[in-house]
């Protein structure tokens, strides 16, 4: 049995007693009368009744009016302080100790004075049931595999979590950590010494991580919950010791970094290799070409496979921006030559993507199904059908399939508007600051253009409300050398004029097609973006 504590109990709700008084001209009150209204109460309730084994929950009835009340907790569970029965109580709080990890209902019986109001109406009875589901969470618990990833993605050998295990990768190789977990965590960091992705902190259940950088590398992941509180902490020294390759070092990305280029090699590379001579660069923007030098090549310290171009000009996002390397000196740390590179449009991918930090909307398709994705409503807007589909996918698993029919009469429809709703048919939403400069993007692969009229572009715009903004151009437009059966990437520069919550509408056009367009669309991306001036 254990002991009475005392325990201050936060009330979460205010309960408003309604009752008749009345003055009559001389003064008198007549007495108060009592209402019969459910005011039921737990000390976790903000918190949907979770806790940790082996802590307690309070459970109180504020009702007035109450006659008799009975508590009912399942047997074999609690330990209800100060009592020796553990499965039924009458009294007003109740302090119940969870023992065993599960969900379990715990009831409330009780009989009014009179006919009971819950929610402002009357029940047609004196009594009232509720029914309060409680989460009892085991302790965080962890425990992760690792396999060799092998060239074609397929899984290879498992490796030995184990400190100093010094399992064997060679630089440039990937490898698939994964993880199982007791406890119900809900925020997940990974950090891979030596490896790209550095740190990791999605839900995934499996990371693929490359290790670039020859030595020995530990590992750490931890799993938390933040109520009720636990977590567990896995930490491996020298799990991984990467070896040299004699393989092709390759180019696996051109991006701007801070204002710079940003060439990211498969493996760390060799500072003392960089040279300025061994690079050619041209800027370009609005048409007009501008005048560029390099005025130096480093490897970035904090990610050693990525070596830096820094121009005399700074890139903005606006900005043409082409590199090319001549074979030189560059080498990897393992003293793998650079192949020459041929002249490289650079990409923005880097940047934030919004949709991910600041927005509930499923951006990559990878959590939606169809009632995720619907028809906004906009009237002869309906000609279409679209389908969340794992049978091409830019990156993860799924993509969004589109058909928007092909219209042979004037009043048959435009084509589409799609807007996303959360599983409980919310409106997606994302967060967005007046007056900046933003680019708003998609991946888009086309299946079918269908056949349009000549003067005609089918084409999808992507919009918001509120404040959205009508003129905003095609993303992407399907003229006639748009690219069948592969991943194009488009975007326009846009501006809110409200900051605040918006939703997001996909609207395609199909009026003038005799036949019908088909397209997936995937990784949908909002970036905050800096234009040249």
């Amino acid at each position: 049995m254990r002991k009475n504590k005392i325990k201050n109990i936060i009330y979460v709700s205010l309960i408003t007693f309604i009752g008749t008084f009345l003055t009559q001209c001389d003064k008198e009150e007549t007495p108060l009368i009592e209402p019969n209204q459910r005011s039921i109460f737990t000390s976790e309730m903000d918190f949907d009744n979770k806790v940790n084994v082996n802590q307690d929950i309070d459970f109180g009835d504020a009702s007035p009016g109450v006659i008799s009340r009975t508590w009912t907790f399942p047997e074999n569970v609690v330990d209800i302080d100060g009592a020796d029965n553990d499965v039924t109580s009458n009294k007003k709080i109740v302090k119940a100790f969870f023992n065993t990890p599960g969900k379990y209902n715990v009831t409330l019986n009780q009989t009014f004075k009179g006919e009971v109001f819950a929610d402002g109406k009357g029940t047609g009875s004196n009594v009232a049931d509720t029914t309060i589901v409680v989460s009892v969470l085991s302790a965080v618990n962890l425990g992760i595999t690792a396999n060799l990833l092998n060239d074609d993605g397929t899984l290879g050998a498992p490796l030995v979590i184990a400190d100093n295990a010094e399992n064997e990768v060679t630089a440039s190789k990937k490898v698939r950590f994964s993880y199982i977990a007791e406890g119900e965590p809900d925020t997940f960091d990974w950090t891979f010494n030596g490896a790209t992705p550095e740190t990791f902190d999605g839900f995934d259940v499996d990371v693929d991580v490359t290790y670039r950088s020859l030595g020995v590398h530990d590992l750490n992941f931890i799993a938390s919950r933040n109520r009720p509180a636990g977590a567990d902490t896995i930490f491996v020294k020298n799990l991984i010791k990467v070896v040299p390759s004699t393989e092709p070092v390759t180019l696996d990305a051109v991006n701007e970094r801070d204002g710079k280029i940003g060439l990211e090699f498969s493996r760390d590379m060799d500072a003392a290799t960089t040279n300025p001579n061994d690079f050619t660069v041209s800027l370009e923007n609005g048409g007009m070409n501008i005048p560029v030098t390099i005025s130096e090549v480093t490897v970035d310290t904090a990610n050693p496979n990525v070596v830096l171009i820094t121009l005399n000009e700074t890139v903005y996002r606006d900005d043409v921006v082409k590199i090319a390397y001549n074979p030189g000196a560059l080498a990897t740390t393992d003293q793998v030559q650079a192949t020459a590179i041929p002249e490289t449009i650079v990409g923005f991918e880097r940047i934030e993507n919004i949709f991910d930090t600041q927005s509930n909307i499923d951006h990559s398709f990878e959590n939606s199904n169809n009632s995720n994705w619907v028809y906004a409503g906009w009237l002869d807007w309906n000609t279409f059908t679209s389908n969340v589909t794992s049978t091409q996918a830019k990156s993860g698993t799924n993509s969004i399939y589109l058909e928007l029919d092909g219209n042979l009469s004037t009043g048959a429809g435009k084509g589409m508007v799609l807007a996303g709703k959360t599983n409980t048919g919310d409106d997606y939403t994302f967060s967005a600051e007046a007056g900046i400069d933003y680019e708003i993007g998609v991946w888009t692969y086309l299946v079918d253009r269908g056949n349009p009229a000549p003067t005609f572009t089918p084409d999808v715009r992507l919009y918001w409300f509120p404040d959205t903004d009508w003129s905003v151009g095609p993303n992407p437009g399907f003229t006639p050398d748009f690219n069948v059966g592969e991943w194009v990437y488009t975007s326009v520069f846009v501006k809110f004029n409200e900051t605040g919550e918006k939703t997001l509408t996909i609207r395609g056009w199909n009026e003038f097609n005799n036949s019908s367009l088909k397209f997936y669309m995937d990784d949908l991306t909002l970036r905050k973006v800096n234009l040249r001036p």
